[in-house]
């Protein structure tokens, strides 16, 4: 029996480019059964979907974030027009946090919720066993409908850290190499050419209300001599110069972390080394921070998220602003360019506030910085607070608006203390703040790749322009 799989990464314009892991482990494990697997990424080939069609899978997994949710949709409807007996199977975050909605769509036959390693290995055997479909029910993690009813599985724990270090390596094989590398971004900073992620744990313990947290609340953590011996044949084999770290808290377990670095600077595999998810203000210290830049990291983007000590509360951030400057400042004193992240319209939030904030980002003399609205995710507190007070806007209403635009910021959220066009003029004057400065824009150029100087500057100079319009 013929045994095709396809897996298909919606497009999705978030400025930021890296290979899907768990998509990608995925195909690992189902050409481990003997499935020919195709890899498809909209990102990289408009007319992935096309290419596809034509390679006529049996089954096809779409995975896909609240942003691309409704793209997903599209290709799923595209791929059923064209090859009605092909099984879909849809999973991400957004799927993960409302399978009852996805799973009714027309063209979409099964949704895989959280981790779907095992699920869709247990989807494949299913397949090829004749397909009943009482047998479905045994399988974890796997939610349909059936006769018109809605049936979601029960779900597997989460995989423990021996499970995670069983797992195959990404399918790196099925991508189009060159053309990654060519296309990599994550941030402003890179200094390599030639990069690939990695992942050294799941989950975080964070209590962070606007965080989707779709690997759970405990961190589990692969064995540290199997992801050195990753990184080293990854280098080897891609020739890489550059390392990504997609982990959501590297320095949640110091003694991890430390172990990982100490593992890097024994090899000298003289590759750069990115946190590209960032780390949290309050995670590192002097020793830390000279094992990281040993260990060639150069940028670190630290997750402050607001300036103001009443709003990181009311976000459960739990941080302390005292301890976040006092790291950026070492790390700047070190050599790090440094990075921080700003979001701005948290219920409850003043606009005295947002300024206090502000004020404290631009007293960090930070690198970068990335000013966003608040994005109420499917499946975090902060989406059920919003909700039950009536915060949601209509533009709240199309999923193709989640996304953390720069340039043109959708205002999902409006509360009684900002509205959306007082959220709209703050972030414009913050990002006037950080990056009118001759100083730091000098500063930070001398950095950057040519294609992000020419991005920043596009979207600088659009909002001065629709600024000077407006006015």
């Amino acid at each position: 029996m013929v045994k095709k799989f396809a897996f298909i990464q919606p497009l999705i314009c978030d400025g930021n480019l890296t290979p899907p892991l768990g998509t990608l482990i995925m195909s690992a494990i189902i050409e481990k059964e003997g499935w020919d697997v195709h890899f498809f990424d909209e990102r990289f080939n408009i007319n992935a979907v096309n290419s596809l069609i034509d390679f006529q899978p049996n089954m096809v997994g779409i995975s896909a974030v609240t942003a691309s949710i409704l793209r997903g949709r599209d290709l799923a409807d595209q791929i059923k027009r064209a090859l009605p007996e092909t099984i879909i199977v849809l999973g991400g975050p957004h799927p993960t946090a409302m399978p009852e909605e996805v799973s009714v769509w027309n063209s979409i036959d099964f949704v895989v919720v959280g981790e779907g390693e095992y699920t869709i290995k247990d989807l494949c055997d299913w397949y090829l066993s004749g397909r009943e479909p009482s047998a479905l029910q045994k399988i974890p993690n796997l939610c349909y409908t059936f006769n018109g009813k809605f049936i979601q599985n029960k779900n597997r724990a989460f995989l423990s850290s021996s499970e995670l270090d069983i797992l195959p390596r990404p399918a790196y094989h099925l991508l189009n190499i060159e053309e990654v590398f060519k296309e990599m971004t994550h941030g402003l900073f890179q200094k390599g050419k030639r990069i690939l992620p990695v992942m050294f744990s799941r989950g975080c313990p964070s209590q962070c209300t606007f965080c989707c947290r779709v690997m759970g609340f405990q961190i589990r953590y692969r064995n540290t001599e199997m992801i050195m011996n990753e990184i080293e044949s990854l280098v080897k084999d891609y020739n890489l110069d550059e390392v990504w770290f997609e982990d959501d808290n590297f320095t949640a377990n110091p003694k991890r972390a430390h172990e990982i670095l100490d593992y890097l600077i024994e090899l000298n595999l003289g590759v750069y080394i990115k946190f590209a998810n960032g780390i949290r203000a309050d995670g590192v210290d002097n020793k830390m921070l000279e094992k990281m830049q040993n260990a060639g990291c150069y940028n670190l983007s630290f997750a402050i998220e607001s300036g103001s000590s009443r709003v990181l509360k009311m976000m459960q951030k739990n941080l302390s602003l005292t301890k976040a400057k006092e790291n950026i400042d070492m790390a700047k004193s070190m050599g790090f360019l440094v990075g921080s992240n700003c979001i701005i319209g948290y219920p409850g939030e003043t606009v005295d506030e947002v300024k206090e904030s502000l004020d404290f980002f631009m007293d960090l003399n930070l690198d970068s910085m990335a000013i966003t609205n608040l994005i109420p995710f499917p499946g975090t507190e902060l989406r059920r607070i919003c909700e039950e007070n009536g915060y949601l806007t209509a533009e709240a209403e199309n999923w193709n608006n989640y996304i953390f635009d720069i340039n043109n910021p959708k205002i999902l959220i409006e509360t009684e203390c900002l509205d959306g066009k007082a959220i709209k003029s703050l972030i414009k004057m913050a990002y006037y703040r950080m990056y009118l400065n001759p100083k730091r824009v000098y500063k930070i150029m001398r950095h950057m790749k040519h294609k992000n100087i020419i991005k920043g500057a596009y979207i600088i100079l659009s909002k001065f322009i629709r600024g000077l319009i407006r006015e």
